[in-house]
């Protein structure tokens, strides 16, 4: 999977104006999926809550007021047809869904007050800023354990049967609007966070009669028995990712590889990382530089971007591109806002480096093929993908200098001694045979080398 990133408030454009022109090119430039962000209706009172933070807040997309499509983007009609028009060109469609919570005027909390988490102190401490008084009592406002309550938000509770089939209902209705969910903090509803944060007084074995199994589970094995091509994104920190991913997630965010890239300055730690982790995990995974969440790559990596984009976009797994991450753009807006502070001209010699990169990346050797790292060598992070009898060599030095080494290899690594094919330019590249068993390569020599610090070479 090849994903682009679409906020749709952001963006700017209903539904039946985003032209099939636009999702051509998308296709064209490789993605086959397009998460259409922020779909659902706006709640009025997270809007007022959020214009308290700025006066060109017009509320959180993730305060949902019920799960119907937002009538400034079209509505539920303008939303099918640009799914199927979507699909004509070969894109399919993800949209969110938000397990944990609703915004603070849902109207699910006057018609089902059971659904939420009210105030007990029998249950738990609590902190009062945490909580807000609803007409049907006092609620808790989603959160997350590490941060303040979300005051647009009211909690669901996991523990009440009548949550988790409403939810799963939920599901089954998106599963018939669209192709894909991404799931917010999907960690949040794990049944050992609801418990320890939410009824940390109780007993386990207390606890288990009333929630015995996990919630996505369940969910998704019963979504999937209605429609069984129906795919599950989860947005997952905590080191949960292999625990989601064993519950029945298609993908799981890799949070682990990004703050890797981002925040290490040793190309062993990431060699290191790759050559533990099984490729069975990493298929499974969603690899990016950014996300509306995360600050641009462009301010983020810098001059390392295109070396950091190269490995993550070549290692098996899922192909994550954010809107604006391609033309360089620097802003990071908050979700809360709908038009950009600034207006920032495109980077297309960038543009034209993630189309060539994206163009790779589809190449069944990288999306199908297995991976064996190397290790990593004068600063370079090397690895092999595989696919029946094609064999690519990828070379990347994350953390960039003046230096161009020489890189000397067992030739038992390649198979075999002969020429290779720069995948980056089409251009012959030949190593020299250093007593028949190393190969030595002159990364000077390379053009890829020279325009990314990185090289893609195939043994032919």
């Amino acid at each position: 999977m090849i994903i682009f990133e679409l906020n749709t408030r952001l963006h700017g454009k209903p539904f039946d104006q985003i032209s099939d022109d636009y999702l051509k090119n998308l296709s064209r430039i490789g993605f086959d999926w397009i998460w259409m962000m922020g779909i659902w209706r706006i709640s009025p009172t997270g809007r007022e809550i959020s214009k308290k933070l700025a006066p060109d807040f017009e509320g959180s997309p993730y305060a949902l007021l019920d799960y119907k499509v937002n009538p400034d983007l079209g509505g539920e009609g303008a939303f099918r047809r640009f799914v199927s028009r979507a699909h004509s060109v070969g894109l399919k469609v993800m949209v969110d869904f938000v397990p944990n919570h609703m915004a603070v005027d849902s109207p699910l909390i006057d018609s089902h007050p059971e659904y939420f988490i009210h105030s007990n102190h029998l249950l738990r401490q609590e902190n009062p800023e945490d909580f807000f008084y609803h007409r049907v009592g006092k609620l808790a406002h989603g959160k997350d354990p590490y941060f303040p309550g979300w005051t647009d938000t009211v909690q669901f509770d996991y523990v009440h049967p009548g949550t988790r089939a409403h939810q799963i209902e939920v599901l089954k209705h998106i599963a018939t609007l669209a192709d894909g969910v991404r799931c917010d903090m999907a960690m949040l509803v794990l049944r050992e966070q609801i418990k320890e944060q939410w009824f940390p007084k109780v007993g386990w074995s207390t606890f288990e009669t009333f929630m015995p199994k996990e919630f996505w589970s369940q969910a998704i094995e019963e979504v999937k028995q209605q429609s069984p091509d129906f795919v599950f994104m989860a947005e997952v920190y905590w080191d949960k990712e292999y625990y989601l991913q064993y519950l029945g997630f298609d993908l799981t965010y890799n949070k682990k590889l990004y703050d890797m890239l981002a925040h290490s300055s040793v190309s062993d730690q990431v060699a290191t990382y790759l050559n533990s982790t099984p490729n069975s995990y990493l298929a499974h995974s969603v690899h990016f530089l950014e996300n509306h969440d995360e600050e641009r790559a462009s301010e983020k990596f810098s001059y390392r971007t295109k070396p950091v984009a190269i490995l993550s976009y070549l290692i098996p797994g899922a192909v994550f591109v954010y809107d604006g991450q391609m033309e360089g753009f620097k802003e990071r807006t908050p979700v809360q806002r709908i038009k950009p502070l600034q207006n920032e001209i495109p980077d297309r010699d960038l543009k034209k480096f993630y189309e060539r990169l994206l163009s790779i990346a589809k190449d069944p050797i990288f999306r199908q093929g297995d991976m064996y790292t190397i290790g990593s060598f004068e600063g370079v992070v090397l690895f092999c993908r595989q696919f029946l009898d094609r064999l690519v060599l990828v070379g990347v030095r994350l953390y960039a200098d003046d230096y161009s080494p020489e890189l000397y290899l067992p030739t038992n690594l390649l198979r075999k001694v002969g020429k290779f094919l720069d995948l980056w330019s089409q251009k012959e590249v030949v190593f020299s045979l250093q007593q028949e068993e190393t190969l030595v390569l002159k990364t000077a020599e390379i053009n890829s080398w020279n325009e990314c610090s990185a090289f893609i070479l195939e043994v032919v």
